[in-house]
Parts: C-alpha cells; sequence; structure tokens
C-alpha cells in the first residue's frame, strides 16, 4: 500500500491518496517504485479510513519484495508531530550505544493527561515515513531523499554513500563474519550498487541481528548508519551499537 502513486508510466505526475476522488476508483496509477510495475488503484475513499493505493489486480502485482506492496510501511501522518522532527537528532538516538534519557516516551500535555503526537523516531517510524513520500518531497525541512537510500534515490548518491542514512538493503552473496563481527548487505535493492558493512560494537546485538537477518535473508532490511568508506569502490560501513538501528521489513 502506498500514501503516493504516479499518473502516468513515466512518472513524472504524482497523485497522493489524499487527493483522489470517487471517481479516480476505476483509474489505474503507477507504483512509486520505478523497479515495479504494479498497477494501484485507490481505496476506502468513502470516510471510513484513510485513503491509500493498493495492488488489486492479479495481472499487475508488485514485483517480489516491493515494499510498496507491504503494509507495514503504513505511515499515517496525522499521528506525529512533523514541526518538531530532526532528522539528525533522531537518527542520532538510534546510534547511541546506550539511552540515559528517562523520560517517558509518551509525552502528555501538563495537568491534562492527553498524549501529544511525537515526532518520527524509531528506525521503523522514520522508514515509513520517508516511504511516505516521494524522494524530492521535505518532511521537518529535510528532503527525502537526503534521509534514504533507495530504489527511487539511488540517483542522487553517484559517488557513494556518506553520512547518517537509513538505507533499504538486501543480502547479496556472504552474509556474516563471526571472526570479524560483522554483516554484509547490499543497496539499493535492484542495482545492489554499493556494499555496506555492519560493524557491531558487542557480541549480542551481533548475535541477535545476525540471526534475525539470516532467518529473513530474502527480506528488505533496513538499517540506520553513519556510513563512511571502506576504503574500497562502492563499499562502506557504519558501527551498530543498538539493535534499534537494524529491521527487518515482514509482511503484516
Amino acid at each position: 500500500m502506498a500514501n503516493y502513486a504516479y499518473k502516468d508510466n513515466q512518472r513524472k505526475e504524482i497523485i497522493y491518496s489524499t487527493q483522489a476522488i470517487e471517481e479516480d476508483r476505476s483509474t489505474a496509477f503507477y507504483c512509486p517504485n520505478p523497479k515495479c510495475n504494479a498497477q494501484l488503484y485507490i481505496c476506502a475513499i468513502d470516510g471510513s479510513k484513510t485513503a491509500y493505493f493498493r495492488a488489486t489486480k492479479r495481472k499487475y502485482p508488485h514485483v517480489s519484495n516491493c515494499p510498496f506492496g507491504n503494509s507495514a510501511i503504513e505511515f499515517d501522518k496525522t499521528q506525529f508531530d512533523e514541526s518538531n522532527f530532526d532528522y539528525d537528532k533522531a537518527i542520532g538516538l538510534l546510534f547511541a550505544p546506550t539511552s540515559t534519557d528517562k523520560t517517558s516516551k509518551k509525552s502528555g500535555v501538563p495537568g491534562i493527561g492527553e498524549l501529544q503526537n511525537h515526532p518520527p523516531r524509531t528506525i521503523r517510524q522514520i522508514y515509513s515515513m520517508c516511504k511516505s513520500f516521494p524522494v524530492n518531497a521535505k518532511y521537518g525541512n529535510k528532503e527525502i531523499g537526503e534521509m534514504i537510500l533507495d530504489d527511487r534515490s539511488e540517483y542522487r548518491y553517484p559517488r557513494g554513500c556518506f553520512g547518517n542514512k537509513i538505507i533499504e538493503a538486501v543480502v547479496k552473496d556472504r552474509l556474516y563474519d563471526n571472526d570479524k563481527r560483522c554483516i554484509y548487505l547490499s543497496a539499493p535493492m535492484d542495482s545492489k550498487k554499493y556494499s555496506f558493512v555492519l560493524d557491531f560494537s558487542d557480541d549480542e546485538t551481533y548475535k541477535i541481528i545476525r540471526g534475525e537477518i539470516y532467518n529473513n535473508r530474502d527480506k528488505v532490511i533496513i538499517v540506520a548508519g553513519q556510513w563512511e568508506s571502506l576504503g574500497k569502490y562502492n563499499s562502506f560501513i557504519s558501527k551498530i551499537n543498538r539493535r534499534e538501528q537494524v529491521a527487518v521489513l515482514k509482511k503484516r
């Protein structure tokens, strides 16, 4: 499912699910994934639920592992506070070796008790947000393409992936090295142009993530990293200090 789609096969004209009208129910739109030929149709525009695009025709399904065919990327922007979203701060908290913040994750209005919306902060929330907008759109004054490396944004990274980025990756060849405590991935998903090394800080985190990825090595893996060159062509490395930096995109 997707919050936006394209009116044309060349993917030049965007339509958001919030712009769709009743007359669009029978209109075929195109998947945001440039490597997927799925035809999408608007669903739930009768007010029962927020509208979204979904591939409803068996003849035009999503390609294997297309993130836009996975309900796990669902992002309801009304549930989050965009005005206070700071990407570098949010992703920096994912890198922190240990959490020293004892504040409750649920913030309320003082004296009232009503819960306030918070900015996206987990890797799944930030990733889902990134997949809900085109790469040239902005969220919290930062372009989506500056936050994530995927099939849509690959053209923005001709010299490689550096700094604080979320990568949408897959297992390509060798998966891990126990002696070096490393896991190996490739991104973006279609071209697998770049190689990424996840360098773990401790054995426990390494073993947990290694097992999770090994048991789901045919799935999409998302990683929040502070990437730097490995000294090899198109190869990058990041320290992994916390389990919260890595997630497997499973269908739900």
